[in-house]
């Protein structure tokens, strides 16, 4: 239970409210630390999850209104100017948006998502796109649409009548609310649960595989179109956002409210200036900071290194019931969000294929017992540093080795910049001149599916393999392959595109196989 201080601070900003005259149809979620229920069996923790949804006394924000970005060497080699470009774009969107007190959710759409064909049938993943998903998430909200109703525990009432493997939401009772089924989706304006995503309303099945149990939404009208929101993160191939919708916005202005008040420290590093140079408070019941601006951190040109930047903020607090501010300084030493590129899958379990990477949630601080919750999941307060590294993609081949001669096909997948005009995609990586060594991956499966959920992260009995020629940059080889070292078949053409990775999944059926990379 919270205490009744925060309560009595505890209101929707009035501007949410405005231009609603029907019953809203909208919802998002909040992200925080996984909770102990929080298990991958019921499909949660999933690879490449850093948190879980939380209830809305339990959100996680920023306290401070202004934060730095930065880029490394590893992301300027591989973007280049245009790649930053786009990374900027992104934070524009943010920092557009008018405070949270200011905010009137009719003034933004539904939905954003577009669709430019040309990448799509390039296999191309918008950079700008991803990255204000990205940083979404980073800010507190998840996924509305696939939180709206959450797997707590299992129970056999899931189970319907006649064998079915999966249970229909219209058929659980009541009472499974909220010990089995948590509804972790939030109308803006009353605060209370949601099936409404963007104006679409969302109904779910439970599907059951071994002993995974998972929840799958789906719309209840089968012709309306899902508006799901930028926080979702559900782009494919050529899809792109122009900007953030009517709910990402409501959930945002709910976390930076400055009549949502909860009881928070400060970030490290943060101390008294002026008349409080002395002294500060730190711990205190303290408001949503309104609006978040991110601003670059400096760097010196000749080094690249990152310069320390000081900011001077207004810190507003509540004690004994009156509002009360004193001046703080920040000073940040490296970004709060830098971005990088990087190799994400030389390590990873075979077949699981990772695009971004992430600072999880773990070093978020949990002010539960602050708020009088000394067993909640929160409320808290994000903390930096936070590293946002997308992968150097590439083609990814597969071959399944039945019959005579491997079979072999692409699925690409590419870093590209676009949107709804005619122009040419701009795909990465930035090509580079001279010499320049690429990567050639290849991960041989050998066994067979194990059992849920004891095959994560090992479904299979693997070997791998690498090459990593160096060659002229954008050089051609043959990937090829053998049964007896004399007769070879080529599978895939691989061409030296600046530091690129090519991924080969392969299932080989004959008892002997060889592999070779010959330059064209």
């Amino acid at each position: 239970m919270k205490s009744q201080l925060k309560i009595s601070f505890y209101v929707v900003v009035t501007s949410l409210v405005l231009g609603f005259s029907a019953p809203s149809t909208h919802g998002f979620a909040l992200l925080g630390p996984f909770e102990p229920w929080m298990e991958y069996t019921n499909d949660l923790r999933q690879p490449g999850d850093i948190g879980g949804p939380m209830d809305i006394n339990s959100g996680y924000r920023w306290n401070v209104p202004v934060v730095t970005y930065g880029f490394d060497q590893s992301f300027l080699d591989y973007f280049g100017t245009n790649g930053v470009a786009a990374v900027k774009s992104a934070i524009q969107i943010l920092n557009d948006l008018p405070p949270a007190s200011q905010i009137v959710l009719t003034n933004y759409p539904f939905y954003s998502e577009y669709i430019n064909y040309q990448a799509g049938a390039l296999g191309l993943l918008d950079l700008k796109s991803e990255t204000l998903s990205l940083l979404l998430e980073q800010m507190g909200l998840a996924s509305p649409t696939r939180y709206a109703c959450v797997l707590r525990q299992w129970d056999p009432v899931f189970v319907p009548y006649y064998g079915y493997f999966y249970s229909y939401q219209y058929g659980w009772p009541d009472w499974v609310y909220p010990d089995f089924i948590a509804q972790r989706n939030f109308d803006p304006q009353t605060l209370e649960v949601s099936p409404y995503v963007n104006d679409t309303l969302y109904s779910a099945t439970i599907n059951s595989q071994g002993n995974l149990n998972f929840m799958t939404p789906y719309p209840v009208d089968p012709y309306a179109r899902p508006y799901t929101t930028v926080s979702d993160d559900y782009l494919f191939f050529g899809g792109f956002f122009t900007g953030l919708t009517c709910d990402d916005v409501g959930g945002l202005a709910f976390l930076l409210s400055t009549n949502n008040v909860n009881y928070e420290t400060l970030l490290p590093g943060i101390y008294g200036v002026g008349t409080n140079a002395d002294s500060f408070v730190n711990g205190a019941w303290r408001s949503g900071v309104d609006k978040i601006t991110f601003v670059p951190q400096p760097v010196d040109s000749p080094t690249g290194t990152f310069l320390l930047m000081t900011n001077q903020f207004t810190d507003t607090y509540i004690t004994n019931g009156n509002v009360m501010q004193q001046q703080l300084v920040r000073v940040t030493s490296r970004p709060d969000f830098l971005f990088c590129a990087g190799d994400l899958n030389s390590n990873a379990p075979p077949f699981y294929y990772f695009s971004i990477s992430r600072t999880g949630t773990t070093n978020w601080i949990n002010n539960a017992t602050l708020n009088g919750n000394s067993t909640g999941a929160g409320p808290g307060v994000i903390q930096p540093p936070i590293k946002i590294i997308f992968n150097k993609t590439g083609p990814i081949w597969s071959g399944d080795g039945r019959g005579g001669d491997e079979i072999a096909y692409a699925s690409p997948e590419s870093w590209a910049s676009f949107d709804s005009s005619t122009n040419d995609p701009i795909i990465y990586p930035v090509p580079q001149s001279g010499t320049n060594q690429f990567t050639v991956r290849m991960s041989l499966v050998m066994g067979t599916y194990g059992t849920y959920p004891s095959y994560y992260p090992n479904w299979f009995s693997t070997a791998s393999f690498e090459w990593n020629p160096t060659s002229a940059s954008g050089a051609q080889f043959l990937f090829q392959t053998s049964t007896n070292l004399v007769d070879w078949v080529s599978l895939f053409t691989v061409k030296n595109d600046s530091s690129g990775i090519t991924y080969f999944l392969q299932n080989p059926r004959s008892p002997s196989r060889f592999y070779r990379l010959v330059p064209q």
